[in-house]
């Protein structure tokens, strides 16, 4: 009995084994098909190089432009800020030349010094 048995199960493995194998080699029905893809974006439409120079030319250009304001912007800036640091701190309390005295305009307020 116990002989009838296991050729029995061996028979059943060996036939599901089988068919195991050929049924992952058979193809299934196809799917629903899925939605399109988003198109890619154009490419250089072919400048030339020539343009692509004068482009960067025109670039380069724009640069040194830009420094020398900046350049020049600081310069003035120094500039000025000598200047003021060159001026007599006096306003009020300025002392004038031997032989002037100090005037104070009353319609626009300002201080000058004057001949006695």
């Amino acid at each position: 009995m116990k002989l009838k048995t296991s050729l029995v199960v061996g028979a059943f493995s060996l036939v599901l084994f089988m068919c195991g194998c050929t049924a992952s080699q058979t193809p299934g029905p196809s799917g629903p098909q899925g939605q399109p893809g988003a198109t890619g974006q154009t490419g250089d439409s072919g400048r030339d190089e020539e343009q692509r120079r004068a482009d960067e030319q025109r670039g380069a250009d724009e640069q040194r432009r830009t420094d020398e304001q900046r350049r020049a912007d600081e310069q003035r800036r120094t500039d000025e800020q000598r200047r003021t640091d060159d001026r007599p701190r006096g306003g009020h309390d300025a002392p004038c030349p031997a032989g002037e005295h100090r005037y104070t305009n009353p319609n626009s307020g300002v201080v000058s010094c004057v001949r006695d």
